[in-house]
């Protein structure tokens, strides 16, 4: 028998908690890997002003469009090549859910050197007080060097203008983790 948590039994009850803190009718939020839109579904209910899923893979942006309701723009894209559109415009939240699209072809997955890249694109246009919620996969080979070579890289962030938190569950080998990078 499986246990239950009231308060939280995955890496997605406590983003999500943040996610509804920081989203305002006036947010613009980003999910940039949309995969099978769980997320973005999620994310389409909190009823922020400007909302846009971008995924690599045709079958994933099809698969989100059957879940997801509200307005949403659906971009069709690497994240390493975000900001796409967004011009002047600030992100109030910005979500990775890293790894693979469930059910799929488990070689195809997000990898680190894009991942990095995107969130350097990221980092400028996210507004103050904006969020960006990275959940990592490390249980597989290149789900572990991601999340590596994501901590190292926030390590260098300067602490004035973010804050960074880093859950991982202790009692549970290799499950995902979840990177929380808040602007001042």
């Amino acid at each position: 028998m499986k246990a239950s948590f009231k308060l939280f039994s995955s890496h997605l009850d406590l983003a999500k908690v943040w996610w509804e803190k920081v989203v305002t009718p006036e947010s613009t939020v980003v999910d940039l890997t949309a995969g099978n839109g769980h997320d973005t579904a999620f994310l389409a209910g909190l009823g922020s002003k400007r909302l846009i899923a971008v995924d690599i893979q045709e079958a994933a942006i099809h698969s989100a469009k059957e879940r997801v309701k509200g307005k949403v723009e659906w971009v069709l894209a690497d994240h390493k090549e975000f900001p796409l559109s967004l011009d002047n415009e600030s992100v109030n939240l910005a979500v990775y859910n890293l790894g693979w699209l469930p059910g799929s072809d488990k070689s195809v997955t997000t990898l680190t050197n894009s991942t990095l890249k995107s969130l350097e694109n990221l980092l400028p246009k996210i507004a103050p007080g904006g969020l960006i919620s990275l959940t990592c996969y490390p249980g597989h080979l290149e789900g572990e060097k991601e999340e590596g070579a994501l901590l190292v890289r926030l390590q260098t962030l300067d602490p004035k203008l973010f804050s960074i938190s880093y859950h991982t569950w202790q009692n549970r080998q290799k499950a995902p983790s979840l990177i929380l990078i808040q602007k001042a």
